[in-house]
């Protein structure tokens, strides 16, 4: 097996590390993050009425794949960080109310599905 060496300055070194630090440290504040809100799941009622359409047009955007979701007997249920996500995304055409709407109503007061 042959190995290679590779050198390069010092100064370039350092940057290089730096840049690595800078990246690790991003994704740990990322991670932790997340980890300190707890998932909230809402109804396909719940998400109608959030998002201001009915829900036979949520079930439209669940069919075209616009929108995830998963059922659990019978029902379908929503992440609401899926939906915050699809609505930053501009998946869900909105304006920035209704998501302030959303984190009010669901973040803030810890709003479960089906209440």
């Amino acid at each position: 097996m042959l190995m290679e060496v590779i050198t390069i300055e010092s100064k370039a070194y350092q940057e290089l590390i730096k840049r690595i630090d800078s990246i690790a440290q991003y994704v740990t504040s990322k991670s932790s993050t997340s980890e300190s809100i707890p998932e909230v799941w809402l109804n396909s009622n719940e998400v109608a009425d959030l998002l201001k359409i009915s829900t036979r047009t949520l079930q439209r955007l669940r069919k075209e794949n616009l929108i995830s979701y998963t059922i659990l007997r019978g029902k379908c249920l929503y992440k609401l960080s899926d939906i915050e996500n699809s609505l930053q995304e501009r998946i869900i055409p909105t304006d920035q109310k209704t998501l302030d709407d959303l984190r009010k109503r669901y973040i803030t007061q810890g709003i479960s599905f089906g209440q």
